[in-house]
């Protein structure tokens, strides 16, 4: 393999990327995680087109996911489809990569309209394994043991087979959940055979589970290839697909679909090509306590996409009976409700889940990407002089990561903020800081740019020097207020914010009315959304927008937005209380 090298997703994201053909001068660049699996699987497929192409060149390009980032949270608050891939195709959009290698249970059943799924070129083994240092299989697990997976389809099969079983979320790549078993955070773990098959780990395997009864995810085991429709090696790249693969594929996918491209039940479904026929397994349940519902059917090929779509239709009614009152319309507060959260990608996590825990069913679309500033030296030269400023101040958890991050770059030890006074706009931002051992000297009672400056006033900062680490899009007033109170203050902007196109689907939704409420978190949200969506009048008149203090409202209305509720409370939670009194003072 000719692999001319393995870029970070900084080359990526960090300068203008010129869209070119692929095949070009540069090769075809191949965009992939960056943990081993995914390097082993994007390596897979590269071979995989240098047997059908000799001639070819390739590069991976590796691309860091919000499911990399955020390697704590549970995937179900993440969002779970999609975290892996959004960046992904993201890079093949923007032209800096020309494919994306992807395990295909990662993939969510839409796809922007430009890229499209050209090729289904290996499926290893499907199956779950368990790995445990303390039994020879499930069954002989003690009672009470502790298995990690961070599968709500693994916990609720888990739980139909061993109830007496106490299952833990685990994140991470292979390497790190082998380490927390051996370690004994875990007694054991259930992982896909595929990935420890990839990494030359089946010595690991205690036991494979029959997929009969351990339904796999849709997908699980195959890879996919993601590319743009108009990618003049299109044709070359669709040569490594396997058809019995993309059928099986395709069928399994096709029952996910029926439950909705953003679906968090538990879910398997595995489907086999046998000559003329296809068997699909499936197994739902309403959540990860059960009941679990299981099927099989089969068959013509012909029929089974259509056949997998139907037979889903058929399981959301005999789930919606099983689950009872969970399921029944107003149970909660936001239950019927469609929110459109509009907040950077990575950053919607807790936003998102407190909104399900109320019923709401939560459409997410990033419209702000958070990315480096385009010139480090000055931020470099700052930050080695920490200890020259009296103050530094943090108006976003954004902010906070980005210093952080950069101080790690530079080797500087976090022990250096304690030698500046700390302030911090809100309790979201001082979180952030605080994930570091650093607790903010300072955080004002109201969440915005003019508390915080008040409250620094009232603590004298006549004649002190004040550092102010910020978005480079940020209002003027805190260092202006500053100023005038005799301060010296530096503005150093962190991050940039970059605005990102609005989906067709959601965009419809918005015209149509389908979206209840649109949730703003900051300014700059709202003139992402009104950019993306070019003319406001569109908007049906059903769609209300929900702000998170009055500034943010300020901005919305200046656009011609309907601000329905402004939050009392500046932060996310108390956005969601705002509109959820707005909920039942309608009803």
């Amino acid at each position: 393999m000719r692999f001319e090298q393995i870029r970070r997703d900084r080359s990526v994201y960090e300068h203008p990327v010129q869209r070119r053909a692929s095949g070009g001068a540069g090769g075809i660049r191949v965009g992939t995680r960056g943990s081993a699996l995914a390097l082993a699987q994007a390596r897979a497929v590269v071979a995989q087109l240098e047997r059908i192409e000799p001639t070819c060149s390739c590069s991976l390009v590796a691309v860091t996911t919000t499911g990399d980032r955020d390697r704590a949270t549970s995937l179900t608050i993440l969002g779970g489809s999609g975290v892996f891939v959004k960046e992904l195709h993201e890079a093949l959009l923007a032209g800096a990569i020309d494919l994306a290698v992807h395990s295909a249970k990662d993939l969510p059943t839409v796809l922007p309209l430009e890229l499209e799924i050209v090729a289904l070129p290996v499926r290893a083994d499907v199956r779950d394994v368990l790995i445990t240092r303390i039994a020879s299989s499930l069954a002989t697990l003690p009672p009470a043991a502790r298995v990690g997976t961070s599968s709500r389809r693994r916990r609720a099969l888990l739980a139909a087979a061993r109830p007496d079983l106490k299952l833990l979320d685990v994140r991470g790549n292979v390497d790190t959940r082998l380490r927390k078993l051996d370690d004994g955070s875990y007694d054991a773990l259930v992982l896909a055979a595929a990935g420890l098959e990839r990494l030359d780990r089946l010595e690991q395997v205690t036991e494979y589970l029959d997929p009969d009864v351990f339904v796999p995810a849709p997908g699980q085991g195959a890879l996919a290839v993601v590319c743009r429709r108009d990618d003049p090696w299109r044709d070359i790249f669709a040569r490594i697909d396997d058809h019995e693969i993309r059928l099986a594929v395709t069928v399994e996918r096709s029952f996910l679909a029926a439950f909705g491209s953003g679906c968090t039940v538990p879910l398997g479904a595995y489907a086999t090509v046998e000559g003329e026929r296809v068997r699909l397994r499936v197994a739902v349940a309403p959540n990860e306590s059960g009941p679990v519902i299981r099927e099989s059917a089969v068959w013509h090929r012909d029929e089974a996409v259509e056949g997998a779509g139907a037979l889903a239709q058929e399981l959301l009614r005999t789930l919606a009976a099983a689950a009872g009152r969970s399921w029944a319309p107003g149970a909660k507060p936001l239950t019927g409700r469609r929110v459109l959260v509009v907040r950077p990608a990575g950053q919607e996590q807790e936003l998102v889940e407190r909104l399900r825990r109320l019923g709401a069913e939560v459409v997410v679309e990033p419209l702000i990407a958070i990315v480096p500033p385009e010139d480090w030296r000055e931020i470099d030269h700052t930050l080695l002089r920490l200890s020259d400023y009296d103050w530094l101040v943090f108006t976003s958890a954004n902010g906070v990561r980005s210093v952080l991050d950069r101080m790690s770059v530079l080797g500087i030890p976090v022990e250096m903020l304690t030698r500046v006074r700390v302030a911090t706009i809100g309790p979201a931002t001082a979180r952030a800081l605080q994930e570091y051992g650093i607790e903010p000297a300072l955080v004002p009672d109201r969440y915005v740019a003019e508390a915080v400056a008040d409250a620094l006033v009232a603590a004298g900062v006549a004649g002190k020097r004040v550092l102010l680490a910020r978005a480079a899009e940020a209002r003027d007033v805190l260092p202006r207020r500053l100023v005038e109170a005799g301060a010296e203050v530096e503005v150093v902007p962190v991050y940039r914010t970059e605005q990102r196109p609005l989906s067709e689907s959601v965009r419809k939704e918005l015209q149509g009315g389908t979206i209840d409420w649109v949730l703003l978190t900051a300014s700059s949200t709202v003139r992402s959304l009104v950019a993306a969506l070019g003319d406001t009048s569109s908007l049906h008149e059903r769609v209300k927008f929900a702000a998170i203090g009055p500034v943010t409202a300020s901005t919305a209305r200046a656009y011609g937005l309907r601000v329905a509720v402004v939050a009392t409370r500046y932060t996310s939670e108390g956005l969601v209380e705002a509109v959820v009194r707005a909920e039942r003072s309608a009803r």
